[in-house]
C-alpha cells in the first residue's frame, strides 16, 4: 500500500467514527478533492473564511466572521454525512488566523460528537506538535 493510500485509509477511518471528531496533521496531502483547500489562498481573515464557506457550501447568509463560522458549523443542516475539510499549506496561512480558525473548528467538531456525526479538518505541510499526526 502506498504512503497515500494509507492517508486516505486512515482519513477514511476518522470520518467513519465520530468518536474520533477533531483536527489532525497529515504528513502528505492528496486526500479528498472536494473538500482540498489552499492555506496559500487563507491570506487574511475574509479569504479563509470565504475559502472554508464555499467548500462546506455555507448558505447565502453566511457573514463571514468568526461568530457566523461557529454558528454555521454548528448547524449544517444542509449536507449530509460528515463535516470535513483538508488543508494543504496550512503553514501559509497566519499563525494568530489559524489559531482562532482550528479553536472554533475544534470546539465545533468536539460538540458534533455528541450527535454521532464526523466532523474533522485535516492540515498539511503544518509542524504543530500539540496538533495529532494522523498519518
Amino acid at each position: 500500500m502506498s504512503r497515500t493510500q494509507d492517508i486516505e485509509k486512515a482519513v477514511a477511518q476518522v470520518l467513519q467514527r465520530p468518536d474520533l471528531n477533531g483536527v489532525y496533521r497529515l504528513s502528505l496531502s492528496g486526500v479528498g478533492d472536494e473538500a482540498r483547500l489552499d492555506g496559500r489562498c487563507m491570506v487574511d481573515k475574509r479569504a479563509l473564511l470565504t475559502s472554508v464557506s464555499q467548500a462546506l457550501d455555507f448558505p447565502d447568509y453566511f457573514g463571514k466572521n468568526w461568530d457566523a463560522l461557529e454558528e454555521c458549523l454548528g448547524d449544517m443542516h444542509w449536507r449530509e454525512g460528515p463535516i470535513w475539510l483538508v488543508i494543504e499549506h496550512a503553514n501559509a496561512i497566519p499563525q494568530g488566523l489559524l489559531d482562532t480558525f482550528l479553536e472554533i473548528f475544534a470546539d465545533q467538531a468536539a460538540a458534533w460528537t455528541d450527535a454521532e456525526r464526523a466532523c474533522s479538518l485535516f492540515l498539511c505541510d503544518l509542524e504543530n506538535p500539540e496538533i495529532p499526526l494522523l498519518a
